[in-house]
């Protein structure tokens, strides 16, 4: 009998979250699993719960969108507790690149059970150090995508907006930060290469997608040891707004002020080039404002329910 550690969020996938939350526990509990919940009311809590439990669960399960598996990765990233996840969000970006069940509570669960059996693989996280971090241990672990241009100025209206729901509030929040836009100002350095630039996007990618589906990076792979800078140069808001939609298939990097840049230890700093950047996001989350650094964890994370040669390059 495993001890599993279960994480829900009652506000995932436009409300539906808590009904779903429910059914898996009652269902990790029903195929004989001691369950212990460590929902505890806030993101924070559950966190700080998470860790406390830590050597005393046999894995921990999260049940939401990528909001509850940024939490998942930040409780087990570096250690042996594995990471199973319940895909019940509006949001399921790791998942989906993970090639995991979604929205479907029967088939997750039976992907966390073979991962008790040895059905698991380790993917590469990115890990976020600066001063202005939001985590009490001062780093955080991200697993698709950190945003600290546009995109995170849409992330950061989107999350403070109660209606409308789901991903249509991210079309909302970007039409509103169009109309505010100005280019940004950024210092980089990627493996030791530095320079400054204005920019519209600037986004550190772990794997391809981010915002619910949208190909950022293509080329980026869950356990290759590398990281992708995207940038995209200044752009007017009509022209952000014509190249969004290529987002959803990647083609945006046929553009030539898009740019890729791989490298294993990136840093973005502010720069008077441009606009002030606003604070960075990844997984959706909040994670803080520039300076930030940013480098590869090869490895860190243990998922359940992937085949180990899955994420082979």
């Amino acid at each position: 009998m495993s001890t599993l550690g279960v994480i829900t969020n009652p506000t995932s996938g436009s409300g539906r979250g808590a009904r779903w939350g429910a059914e898996a526990l009652a269902l990790l509990a029903t195929r004989g699993h001691q369950v212990q919940d460590l929902s505890r009311g806030s993101w924070a809590a559950s966190l700080a719960e998470a860790r406390r439990r830590h050597r005393d669960l046999d894995a921990l399960v999260v049940v939401g969108g990528d909001g509850m598996v940024h939490l998942g990765i930040q409780a087990c990233a570096g250690s042996r507790l594995p990471l199973g996840i319940v895909a019940a969000g509006s949001g399921n970006d790791v998942a989906t690149s993970l090639g995991l069940p979604l929205h479907d509570i029967e088939a997750s669960v039976g992907a966390i059970e073979r991962g008790l059996e040895g059905a698991r693989a380790r993917m590469d996280l990115g890990r976020v150090d600066g001063p202005g971090v939001a985590d009490a241990h001062g780093r955080r672990y991200f697993a698709a995508v950190l945003s600290a241009g546009l995109d995170a100025a849409v992330s950061s209206y989107a999350n403070r907006l109660t209606f409308p729901r789901g991903p249509l509030k991210y079309k909302v929040a970007t039409a509103r930060e169009l109309t505010r836009f100005k280019p940004y100002g950024v210092s980089v350095e990627v493996d030791g290469e530095r320079w400054q630039q204005r920019c519209t996007l600037v986004a550190v990618a772990n794997g391809p997608v981010f915002g619910g589906g949208l190909r950022i990076s293509p080329r980026s792979h869950l356990a290759d040891g590398r990281l992708e800078l995207v940038l995209a140069e200044p752009m007017s808001a009509v022209a952000v707004a014509r190249i969004f939609p290529s987002l959803a298939d990647g083609s945006h990097l046929e553009d030539p002020r898009c740019r890729v840049v791989s490298g294993t230890r990136i840093r973005l700093s502010p720069s008077d080039v441009g606009a002030a950047l606003p604070a960075a996001f990844a997984d959706g989350e909040l994670v803080g404002a520039a300076p930030l650094d940013i480098r590869v964890e090869p490895g860190a994370l243990t998922v359940m329910g992937v085949a180990p040669d899955s994420l082979e390059a």
